[in-house]
């Protein structure tokens, strides 16, 4: 694989990069999608070492971070991440890829059982970011952003915590200089929610969680929210790809 390939991993086919793939479309690096989950007997010899590549970006999935009998594939993401941070190669994780992000770093992933909430899910803006932080700190200014979680990262006294929101205390953290866990999901487009939503698992949970017009407003919230988010957002993943392009050209 060559030094310029961002290598995707995606864990349900409908959760796809969005915007974070709009952001690389110019840019030269190769990008390598992959869905290990699906694959039987996946292992870290399947994929290139994380100081191979130009970058990693981590998806998100209805699957528990520390669900590695049922998943197994997730202890070889979880082992990928690891590599990550240790040749410092530039690292999205996205909810369920934050969630892994965050494991790899050391710290704890809760239940929202565990912890007497409910799952997070819907438009909201974030709270207290951190301005100076170049991937999260543009968000700031978001009116709105997509939330849809159950478990939570629980940051200890040593994280950098970057945001957060009422019901979630780490919304988005930093794992050394280059890597950054979201747990909202900034690469959805309206276009992208739409497909979600006509995933039946999808629109079920939606709708337990927010009632029987879940969809409608969903919709409705996400054609709001982009006119002024998505502007914001490609600040955010521009530096992301800078990353990306200075490690391709080292």
């Amino acid at each position: 694989m060559s030094a310029s390939t961002v290598l995707i991993l995606q864990h349900v086919e409908v959760e796809k990069p969005g915007l974070i793939l709009d952001a690389l479309d110019g840019s030269g690096l190769e990008v390598d999608i992959r869905n290990l989950i699906d694959t039987p007997g996946a292992s870290l010899d399947d994929l290139p070492p994380a100081s191979d590549l130009a970058g990693l970006v981590v998806m998100g999935g209805p699957m528990n971070a520390d669900d590695l009998t049922g998943h197994p594939a997730l202890k070889v993401e979880r082992d990928l991440l690891s590599d990550a941070l240790r040749s410092g190669t530039p690292t999205l994780g996205v909810c369920l890829g934050a969630q892994l992000l965050a494991r790899a770093h050391g710290l704890t992933v809760r239940t929202g059982t565990e912890l007497g909430r409910e799952s997070e899910i819907g438009w909201a803006p974030l709270r207290d970011v951190d301005r100076d932080d170049p991937v999260v700190g543009p968000l700031a200014d978001a009116p709105a952003i997509l939330h849809w979680h159950g478990d939570r990262i629980v940051p200890d006294p040593e994280t950098r915590v970057l945001a957060r929101t009422e019901s979630t205390e780490c919304q988005a953290f930093r794992a050394g200089p280059a890597a950054w866990g979201l747990q909202f999901h900034l690469e959805v487009t309206p276009g992208l929610l739409d497909d979600w939503l006509a995933e039946p698992t999808f629109a079920t949970e939606a709708e337990e969680a927010l009632g029987l017009d879940a969809i409608e407003r969903l919709r409705g919230e996400a054609r709001a929210a982009a006119p002024a988010l998505h502007p914001l957002a490609k600040q955010s993943l521009t530096h992301l790809r800078s990353l990306f392009e200075a490690r391709a050209n080292r």
